[in-house]
């Protein structure tokens, strides 16, 4: 059974990230669900946290650079990634 977070993560990142290993593609999924969940326990908003944990994903591992809107929310909770050890993407804001 698929944690709730995966299964939020999974209505919206799966379309947009092209990935044809399946094992990869769950992998990811589960990643992007612990940063969701991380993100949350530190404050950040549930939908604000699930973008975030999509555009931490796909930049990690999928060497995709973040989207306006996202780069908007990296911004906003810059405080919060640095407290889960999501900073890498602060760096893109300069880009």
């Amino acid at each position: 059974m698929q944690s709730s977070a995966t299964v939020l993560l999974e209505r919206k990142s799966l379309p947009a990230i092209n990935v044809s290993d399946t094992s990869k593609q769950l992998r990811l999924k589960r990643i992007g669900a612990r940063h969701w969940r991380r993100l949350m326990r530190v404050g950040v908003p549930q939908n604000d946290a699930k973008e975030l944990a999509i555009a931490v994903v796909r930049y990690s591992h999928l060497d995709r650079r973040p989207s306006f809107k996202q780069k908007r929310l990296i911004g906003r909770y810059c405080r919060h990634l640095c407290a889960v050890g999501l900073w890498q993407l602060e760096l893109l804001l300069g880009q």
